[in-house]
């Protein structure tokens, strides 16, 4: 987990280095996407697996008779194209509830060791989204996005909520960029205030110094790691990478529960088991 949030700090002083040029090139990759898709990806990694999604079902899906129905369906699919193979379902919130309740109940049918059941990756981004908002309302947040023209006054009132999932992130990408180069504009201001012969602070560990003097910075501070959390997240995402996305999911987790998202913060256990 600690060499990815190293990457996403590299992306960072990558979008501070750029900015500080005067002359701005459009081929420029300042986004998270388009930075870490240059990177080298690490050859350990298996390719990504074929996902798809079956025929909707014509029948409310939120009764157990239906999951059960979905789960053999899907079952049977996967060992029609790839025998001895274990599916594995995404299901959101509430129909992962009823799934791993069936799963408890009919172990020799439905076990853990005959299907994986999982909360579906684009529903669980979606909860960390609101909860940031949850963290970020009444913050000034919304009102800063505003008055630096990023957003109009409604659309920076819909990150709150994350009514739009790529526009909600990318804003926290900017969000995170910005926090991040004024974090660094005060570390220099520190810097010139050391006095010769006294050693300073590595920028690795100022910031938890500061923490305790500034309660807000200790509060944009942490806002700062939870964006990056969630980033680190999507990236397990789209490279595949599972441990990345236990470790992320363990750092989510406790924000579920911090601001009162009491479904996901149950569900999510099991899924780190």
């Amino acid at each position: 987990m600690m060499c990815h949030v190293y990457f996403n700090f590299r992306w960072l002083e990558h979008v501070r280095n750029e900015l500080e040029v005067d002359d701005l090139s459009q081929d420029m990759m300042l986004s998270w996407a388009a930075f870490h898709a240059g990177q080298h990806i690490s050859d350990n990694l298996p390719p990504l697996d074929t996902g798809f999604l079956l025929p909707l079902f014509q029948e409310h899906a939120k009764s157990a008779a239906m999951i059960r129905h979905s789960m053999d369906v899907v079952r049977d699919a996967v060992h029609f194209l790839n025998p001895g193979q274990i599916p594995v379902v995404a299901f959101d919130q509430p129909l992962y509830t009823l799934a791993k309740q069936i799963q408890w109940n009919c172990p020799n049918t439905y076990g853990e060791n005959h299907l994986v059941i999982m909360v579906g990756g684009l529903h669980i981004e979606m909860a960390a989204l609101k909860s940031i908002g949850d963290w970020l309302e009444d913050s000034g947040w919304t009102t800063a996005l505003v008055q630096s023209n990023v957003a109009s006054a409604g659309t920076a009132d819909s990150f709150l909520k994350a009514a739009h999932a790529s526009r909600t992130r990318h804003t926290h990408q900017v969000t995170a960029a910005a926090l991040y180069i004024l974090m660094d504009t005060v570390y220099k201001d520190y810097l010139a205030t050391i006095d010769q012969g006294t050693d300073p602070l590595a920028f690795d560990i100022w910031p938890a110094q500061r923490e305790v003097e500034s309660p807000q910075f200790q509060y944009w501070s942490i806002t700062l790691k939870f964006e990056l959390t969630i980033l680190i997240f999507v990236r397990s995402l789209r490279e595949g990478n599972f441990e990345l996305y236990k470790d992320a999911i363990t750092k989510l987790v406790p924000w579920f529960f911090a601001v009162d998202h009491p479904n996901y913060s149950r569900s999510m256990p099991p899924e780190m088991a």
